[in-house]
């Protein structure tokens, strides 16, 4: 699922929560508090694992040729 979409569901349970304990809405206000923190935990670790998945080189290795097929200079 798309990090951004777990993030910001996470932030709108927690608001949600905190508003519903205000209320007086106890068991509504702690179970969108819970649902938010394992949202939360989720993003986490979608954020976490992205970095540790192998991506093969040839993937990330793009042809340096310009139009007219001269290599292209690179600094370093």
């Amino acid at each position: 699922m798309n990090p951004q979409i777990l993030f910001n569901f996470s932030l709108a349970l927690v608001t949600t929560g905190l508003i519903l304990l205000f209320k007086g809405l106890f068991i509504l206000g702690f179970t969108s508090l819970i649902i938010s923190i394992g949202t939360a935990i989720v993003w986490l670790m979608s954020g976490f694992f992205e970095k540790f998945e192998y991506k093969s080189p040839k993937d990330t290795v793009e042809d340096n040729k310009d139009e007219e097929g001269k290599g292209v200079l690179k600094p370093f």
